[in-house]
């Protein structure tokens, strides 16, 4: 069962404090990047941020040795792993044992092996279940859907969109129902004028559970990407994921922008975020907390 997840008062407050402990100074060959993105992971950890930085630190470890020299937690993914572990209480070993048992039914279920973004799927997976383990039916489950979402989008659909597939399958709702309103939304978004691509496919998902209906979910992304541009930032394609987690804030498009713009400066000017693209990706995630 995993823990009632912490809720603070000051999401950057906490985050500047988690991240003075758990990422290490920056060198000229390590920035602490992933790190710190990761540690976005930790805000709703619940104990003291010491304490909390020492078991992140602990558990990437722990990952990194069950990973041996070509695994794929011995990359800077674990960090990441890491931060969702130690936000369940979850060891280190027990993810393990069951990246490994999951890993081996999704070769039998024939699903194509997708390095950083199969361990997420999987732990998106196993955090679904009160024991943190994955049954077969969950997996056969992705891979019909994710056999349907290629179907539909064979260029676009890849080992790129496992997280995604988790999250949509993991619905009552038809497999065909939800790509259809997932296609719907993508089409939306390229007759607005958003480029296509892997990035908007993303942002469709994400939209997808948005508590307003499709078409008014639609006009709040576009209100917000066009706010950023407005208020001077340079947006990109890579942006379309972030601006459609704001459009679930019950705010004025143009408080929501000027909180992650408040939000920005204060991580640049107290943290180790380094560059303005670093620092709003961090800037969103904090706000989404607060407003």
């Amino acid at each position: 069962m995993q823990p009632t997840p912490f809720i603070p008062e000051d999401p950057l407050e906490r985050f500047a404090q988690i991240e003075s402990f758990a990422v290490p100074p920056r060198r000229w060959w390590r920035d602490g990047t992933i790190q710190r993105l990761s540690c976005m992971g930790l805000v709703t950890a619940r104990g003291e941020p010491e304490e909390i930085a020492r078991r992140f630190e602990h558990t990437a470890g722990e990952l990194k040795r069950s990973a041996g020299w070509f695994g794929t937690l011995n990359s800077s993914v674990r960090f990441a792993v890491a931060a969702t572990l130690v936000r369940r209480e979850q060891s280190a070993g027990s993810f393990a044992v069951e990246l490994d048992r999951v890993q081996r039914m999704m070769r039998e279920e024939r699903l194509p092996r997708g390095h950083i973004r199969e361990v997420v799927a999987i732990l998106l997976l196993s955090g679904a279940h009160p024991d943190m383990e994955t049954p077969r039916s969950s997996v056969e489950h992705l891979g019909g859907f994710y056999r349907a979402m290629k179907s539909r989008k064979r260029v676009l659909t890849g080992v790129d969109d496992y997280p995604a597939c988790v999250l949509l399958c993991r619905t009552d709702v038809d497999s065909e129902a939800v790509l259809d309103r997932v296609d719907g939304l993508y089409d939306g978004l390229r007759k607005a004028g958003f480029g296509r691509g892997n990035a908007l496919q993303t942002a469709s998902h994400f939209l997808y559970f948005c508590p307003l209906e499709d078409g008014l979910a639609m006009d709040r992304f576009a209100d917000i990407f066009g706010e950023f541009k407005q208020a001077g930032l340079r947006m990109h394609h890579r942006d379309y994921a972030l601006v459609a987690t704001l459009t679930f804030l019950d705010e004025s498009s143009e408080r929501v922008v000027e909180c992650v713009l408040d939000h920005r400066r204060e991580l640049l000017a107290h943290t180790g975020a380094r560059g303005k693209e670093e620092g709003f990706r961090l800037a969103v995630m904090t706000a989404f907390q607060e407003v």
